[in-house]
C-alpha cells in the first residue's frame, strides 16, 4: 500500500516530505533538549529557592527550648515574599530524630510527611533532602497536583532537629504545563510552515527540470533539432541538460543515418532489380539464341549474387549494430587469419596481375595471441584486402605488413591505387560511402564500413591514410588489436 502511494506521489512532494522529515527530526531533538534543560533548571531553582528559605526559617527560630515548642518567626509566613511557590498552602514543621512533631504552623490534617527516609539521605552526606509530594488524599484542600517536601538540619553536626517545610508547585507545573504546550503545537506548526518553505523551495530548485521536461516533450522526429535549455547555474541541472543535448544530438545524428542509409540501401537494391528487370524485358521482345540466352543467364546470376552480397552485408551489420554479445570471443593469430584470407583472394588479385606480399617483422614478443571472433576477423580482413585489389591499377603490389609490439598486434595493408580524397577520408567508413571517382568500379559502399564496425566492436583501432613517393602514391589502412 505504502508502495503504491509512493508511486502516485511525485518527487517534489517527495523532496519536500524528506526535507521536512530533516528538519522536523532535527528540530524535535533539538526543542527536546533545550526543553528538558529547561524544566531541570526550573526544578532546581524551584529546589533552591526552597532551600534559602528552610535557612531563612532555621535562622528565625529562637533557640530555646519553651514549653516543648520552638518559636517561629511569623514575620517569614507574610505573601509579600517573592517566591517560585505560593504560602497560602504550605506548611512548616519542627521534628526530633525519632520523628515526632515538635511544632508545625499551617493545617496538615490528617497527614504526616515522610521522614525517616529523609534524614537517612541527610545521614548520608546529603545537605538536605528534597520529596515531590503526589499522593494528597489525606492533605487538606491543596492547591496543587503536587507539592514539594524540603527536610533541613537545624544543627550542623549530629542534628537532632529538622525543619521540614511543604510549599505546593503550582507555579513550577504552570511552567512546565505552558512550556509542553509550545513544544506540542510549536512544533508541529513548524514543521507545517518548513514543509511550505520546503515545497516552495523545491519547486524553485526543480523549476529547470521541469523546463527540460517541457522541451523534450516538444521534440519529435520531425524536430529533432531542437534541444532543452541550459541552467545558467553551474550545477547537477545544467550537467544533466547538456547531457540531454548531446543525446538528442546522437539521436538526430543516428536518426539522419537511419534514413540515408535507408534511401542508400534502397537505391542499391533497386539497380540490380532494374537492370534484371530490363534484361528481363528485352529478352521477352528479341528471339534469342542459345549464346544469348546462356550471357543472359549469366547476368542473371551476377545481380543475383550482387543481390545476395548486398543483403548479407546488410544483415552482418544489423548483427554487428546488436553487439558483441553475439558473437563468439576466442585466442587466435593474428597471421593464421590473414594467410586464410590472402589465399581466398589470391585468385581474384591474379585476374589483374596484381601480386601480393606478406611480411611478416618478427621480434621478440614472438606471435602474441588476441582475442576476437575469428569469423569477423577474416570478414575484416577479407574486406580490406578485397578493397586493396579492387582500387589498385593491374600488374600493381600490395604489400600486407604483420608487427607486433608489447601492448598490440598491427597490421598495415598498403594498395597503390589512386588514393583517397583529403575531403572523404572522414566519410569512407561510412555506410554507402563511396568517393565520386570510384563510381565506376563494381562496388556498394559496404565493406569499409562493415570493417570499421567489426574493429569497434573488437575493441582495437581501424585507419586509413594516403602516401605519395615518387611517382607511387596510394593509400595504407592500419588495424591494430590488443594482445592479450
Amino acid at each position: 500500500m505504502m508502495k503504491k502511494i509512493a508511486e502516485l506521489i511525485n518527487f517534489r512532494i517527495k523532496l519536500t516530505f524528506i526535507f521536512a522529515l530533516i528538519f522536523g527530526s532535527t528540530t524535535f531533538l533539538f526543542n527536546f533538549l533545550v526543553f528538558s534543560y529547561v524544566i531541570d533548571a526550573l526544578k532546581s531553582d524551584f529546589d533552591d529557592a526552597l532551600y534559602n528559605y528552610c535557612v531563612d526559617v532555621s535562622e528565625s527560630l529562637d533557640g530555646k527550648f519553651l514549653n516543648s515548642k520552638f518559636e517561629v518567626n511569623p514575620a517569614l509566613f507574610e505573601h509579600g515574599k517573592i517566591l517560585p511557590f505560593s504560602l497560602g498552602t504550605s506548611a512548616i514543621l519542627v521534628r526530633k530524630k525519632d520523628s515526632s512533631i515538635i511544632t508545625h504552623i499551617g493545617n496538615l490534617g490528617s497527614f504526616t510527611p515522610p521522614f525517616n527516609s529523609e534524614i537517612a539521605k541527610i545521614a548520608n552526606g546529603a545537605d538536605a533532602a528534597y520529596r515531590t509530594l503526589n499522593e494528597l488524599k489525606d492533605f487538606p484542600d491543596p492547591e496543587s497536583n503536587s507539592y514539594r517536601l524540603i527536610t533541613f538540619p537545624l544543627e550542623n553536626i549530629n542534628p537532632q532537629f529538622f525543619l521540614q517545610v511543604i510549599v505546593p508547585r503550582t507555579l513550577l507545573e504552570t511552567q512546565i504545563e505552558n512550556r509542553i504546550q509550545v513544544f506540542q503545537f510549536g512544533i508541529p506548526l513548524l514543521i507545517f510552515i518548513s514543509m511550505l518553505i520546503g515545497y516552495f523551495i523545491s519547486g524553485r530548485a526543480l523549476a529547470p527540470v521541469k523546463n527540460i521536461i517541457e522541451a523534450t516533450k516538444r521534440i519529435n522526429a520531425s524536430s529533432l533539432f531542437a534541444r532543452v535549455p541550459v541552467p545558467k547555474t553551474k550545477d547537477e541541472f545544467k550537467e544533466l541538460a547538456i547531457v540531454l543535448n548531446q543525446a538528442l544530438e546522437k539521436i538526430e545524428k543516428s536518426f539522419e543515418s537511419q534514413e540515408k542509409f535507408i534511401a542508400d540501401a534502397s537505391h542499391q537494391l533497386l539497380s540490380p532489380l532494374t537492370i534484371m528487370k530490363s534484361e528481363i524485358e528485352l529478352f521477352q521482345k528479341n528471339n534469342t539464341s542459345s549464346t544469348e540466352i546462356t550471357h543472359f543467364l549469366q547476368n542473371q546470376h551476377t545481380e543475383i549474387d550482387n543481390l545476395a552480397q548486398i543483403v548479407q552485408d546488410m544483415l552482418l551489420l544489423a548483427r554487428m549494430d546488436a553487439g558483441i554479445s553475439h558473437f563468439n570471443l576466442s585466442e587466435i593469430h593474428v597471421d593464421e587469419v590473414l594467410l586464410e584470407c590472402i589465399s581466398r583472394l589470391e585468385k581474384k588479385a591474379v585476374q589483374k596481375n596484381i601480386k601480393i606480399h606478406f611480411h611478416i617483422f618478427e621480434n621478440h614478443f614472438s606471435n602474441p595471441l588476441v582475442l576476437a571472433d575469428p569469423d569477423l576477423l577474416k570478414h575484416l580482413f577479407h574486406n580490406l584486402i578485397e578493397n586493396a585489389i579492387k582500387y589498385s591499377p593491374v600488374n600493381s603490389n600490395i604489400n600486407i605488413h604483420l608487427s607486433w609490439n608489447f601492448e598490440s598486434t598491427v597490421v598495415d595493408i598498403i594498395d597503390h591505387g589512386p588514393g583517397i580524397p583529403e575531403d572523404q577520408i572522414s566519410l569512407i567508413f561510412e555506410r554507402f560511402s563511396r568517393a565520386p571517382q570510384n563510381q565506376k568500379i563494381q562496388g556498394f559502399g559496404l565493406g569499409l564500413a562493415i570493417a570499421k564496425k567489426i574493429a569497434n566492436l573488437l575493441n582495437s583501432k581501424l585507419k586509413v591514410s594516403n602516401f605519395s613517393q615518387g611517382d607511387q602514391k596510394g593509400c595504407t589502412f592500419t588495424f591494430e588489436i590488443k594482445n592479450i
